[in-house]
């Protein structure tokens, strides 16, 4: 008889104290309650010890034995106090050594599945660990599952803004920067360079020094950042840098005052940090700092993209910057500068960086590199002011440690090398020439629709629509046509007081503008 028909006799005997009969075959076999039969009884075929048999293969023998015999104690198909067979009928029915027997009833022992009783062998204990405080088992034969508890903070989460969920290849995506114009070549050098490299370098938790070296140059000459490589740390990006200066910054609870609409990472990261966010409503000029402190006098950090308002395209004026830096220095509090787009102004030369205008004492200064060069670069960076310093290095060791050496040692040599401002110069002619061609383009198809929003740079146009229109709807609508349009309401934290399409133009050549434009066209002749 079979092992799998010895755990259905098993079963059905606890279900039903009667006299069973169960044929087995030609033969009709009789068991009385009385008797309970054991696997030492019988002989059973290797091939029916499925639990064994297709357990994972990676797991040692002794490992997928002992999964097999806890799985049917826990299901109770082996009863408290049922005996277990000797080692050595087990290890000749199954094919395998005795000591691998042995070391699986070991392991049952060891976890309290099995007792052993002097001169009479292994038992099922009586006393099994799945049921301690709990006897009861569900209709299947299985512990019950109990709904796993959640900390206040993950229960958050599920408030934040969901991400958008892009059709793979759609066109117009924001943010999405041209890939075909990336230098394999060059970064493949580097890549290779940093290899040979590696093992004559050391790694930190602020980064490696060579990377940090060019990253505060760079800083220093193109925004007007003040900082040296020893304030320079390396994270995986402007979200991560975000997330770490929160957590150094407030208190759980405490308010965070941000751009209204914002780039969903930073709602994200404010709720991950415990914080509350307060909205603040953005015009032509940046944020409207005294509207912020109207709601929350009380505010210690304000969150800023000073170069480029996502997705607005809004730059904030020196006169606001310097209110914000006046007020972070009177009143204590610090200032977080995502550098948003700044590499990417197309008619004038970008103002200075918060930081740089006297504020490196109160101002955290992020920016990224995924943006500039390809998203599956994952490298970013915060310049930490000088008092906050050795608390941000424990900080980032406690909660991460160090980043992968390779891809930093590639971008130190890719910027040393000069590529990274080539790189730079060339994207931001090539993204200036596909944005005059898609405004001309919109210009010409929804002039009695579109009004567009007027910006510097970036990769990316705003076109308001009338607010009689839903533009999540037609942002829906875009998606089933192969479209990553984007729709404006859906970056504002509060009611959104306008609305509009986001077009990305800087990631997609002419001829797919043109294809995606005359989509666009069908979708909105329909709509209208």
């Amino acid at each position: 008889m079979g092992f799998t028909a010895f755990l259905l006799l098993c079963h059905v005997q606890a279900c039903d104290g009667s006299r069973l009969k169960a044929k087995l075959g030609p033969e009709e076999i009789h068991y009385q309650k009385v008797h309970r039969p054991t696997l030492s009884d019988i002989q059973f075929p290797t091939a029916l010890f499925l639990p064994f048999h297709e357990g994972d293969s990676a797991l040692p023998q002794y490992a997928r034995l002992f999964r097999a015999f806890q799985q049917a104690i826990i299901a109770g198909h082996l009863h408290p106090g049922t005996k277990l067979p000797a080692s050595r009928p087990l290890c000749a029915e199954l094919g395998i050594s005795r000591n691998t027997v042995k070391a699986a009833y070991e392991m049952l022992h060891s976890e309290g599945y099995v007792e052993t009783r002097q001169g009479a062998g292994s038992f099922v204990a009586t006393d099994l660990p799945e049921l301690r405080g709990s006897n009861q088992l569900d209709s299947k034969g299985t512990m019950p599952q109990a709904s796993p508890k959640l900390s206040a903070l993950a229960s958050q989460l599920t408030d934040v803004r969901p991400p958008n969920q892009t059709p793979q290849g759609a066109l117009l995506l924001p943010a999405q920067p041209c890939i075909a114009s990336f230098p394999w070549h060059q970064w493949q050098r580097a890549v290779a360079r940093a290899g040979r490299q590696m093992k004559h370098q050391q790694n930190s938790v602020m980064g490696n020094l060579l990377l940090r070296e060019q990253i505060a140059s760079y800083l220093r000459v193109v925004r007007g950042v003040k900082c040296n490589a020893e304030q320079i740390m390396v994270c995986s990006g402007s979200q991560q840098a975000m997330f770490l200066a929160l957590r150094l910054l407030v208190d759980q609870g405490e308010t965070v005052l941000t751009e209204d609409p914002c780039y969903q990472g930073v709602d994200g990261a404010v709720l991950a940090a415990g914080a509350v966010k307060i909205p603040v409503p953005v015009d032509e000029q940046g944020i409207r700092l005294e509207d912020g402190l109207a709601q929350a006098p009380d505010a210690r950090v304000v969150m800023v993209t000073p170069s480029r308002n996502h997705p607005l395209g809004y730059t904030l004026s020196l006169e606001r910057r310097l209110q914000l830096l006046q007020w972070a220095q009177q009143s204590g509090s610090w200032l977080i500068e995502d550098d948003y787009d700044s590499e990417f102004r197309f008619d004038h030369p970008p103002l200075t960086s918060l930081q740089g205008l006297g504020g490196e004492d109160v101002v955290i200064y992020t920016g990224t590199f995924s943006r500039i060069l390809h998203p599956g670069i994952r490298l970013g960076y915060m310049v930490v002011p000088q008092p906050l310093l050795e608390m941000a290095k424990r900080a980032k060791t406690y909660m991460e440690g160090g980043n992968s050496i390779l891809p930093q040692l590639a971008l130190a040599e890719f910027m040393a090398n000069g590529q990274f401002a080539s790189h730079v110069r060339r994207m931001r002619k090539l993204y200036q020439q596909r944005r005059n061609y898609l405004h001309t383009l919109v210009k010409d198809k929804f002039g009695d629709y579109f009004e567009l929003i007027e910006s510097d740079g970036g990769m990316h146009s705003v076109y308001l629509i009338p607010q009689h229109w839903s533009d999540s709807d037609i942002r829906n609508r875009c998606e089933e046509q192969g479209l990553g349009i984007r729709d404006l309401s859906r970056y504002f934290i509060a009611q959104a007081p306008i609305k509009g399409l986001i077009l990305g133009f800087a990631g997609y050549s002419e001829e797919q503008i043109l294809t995606a434009v005359n989509r666009l066209k069908k979708i909105i002749d329909a709509y209208a």
